[in-house]
């Protein structure tokens, strides 16, 4: 009799045991690290959009004899900032020296874009003109920059927003 006590006994710890690391199993799946939704949503168009601008740019690269920097900007602006997102990923400190030089270059490469492209601003778009740039080079130029400043101010007044917003801005206040 003593026998089968250990026995049931045993077994039913051996069956606690299993539940235990199944139930571990299951826990680590559950705790593995997952972006949101939206996070993934906006790199496939962040990528998308990288794409499209080298894209455009490849294809027009001598349709603007107006200047020939215009399409050479996409280029590099759509492999530049598809680099540097994607370098972003790894937790490599050389990885993150090398999206810090890409970063620090995108920069410069932007500031000379604006300078092209905005010192061009309505170009001719005919071919028969000795001087134009094709419309869709030059138009996608035109609004990715303008679009990428807005968006600059944007988070610019969010971050202010959100510096005047928190209580230790704001020392005074926290003693009353």
């Amino acid at each position: 009799m003593a026998d089968n006590a250990k026995e049931a006994e045993n077994s039913e710890t051996d069956i606690e045991k299993a539940k235990n690391e199944n139930n571990n199993h299951f826990s680590d799946e559950k705790t593995k690290e997952r972006a949101p939704p939206g996070i993934n949503g906006s790199l496939v168009f962040l990528y998308a959009l990288f794409f499209s601008v080298f894209t455009v740019g490849v294809i027009n690269v001598n349709r603007c004899p107006l200047n020939r920097l215009i399409p050479i900007y996409l280029i590099l602006a759509g492999i530049l900032g598809a680099l540097a997102k994607f370098l972003s990923k790894f937790d490599n400190k050389y990885c993150f020296w090398i999206t810090v030089i890409l970063v620090l270059v995108n920069l410069f490469w932007h500031g000379l874009g604006s300078f092209v492209v905005y010192k061009e601003y309505q170009p001719s778009y005919e071919s028969t003109d000795e001087l134009y740039c094709n419309r869709t080079t030059y138009l996608v130029a035109f609004w990715t920059l303008t679009i990428e400043y807005t968006l600059l101010v944007f988070f610019i007044l969010l971050s202010g927003c959100y510096v005047l917003m928190r209580k230790d801005f704001f020392p005074e206040k926290l003693n009353k």
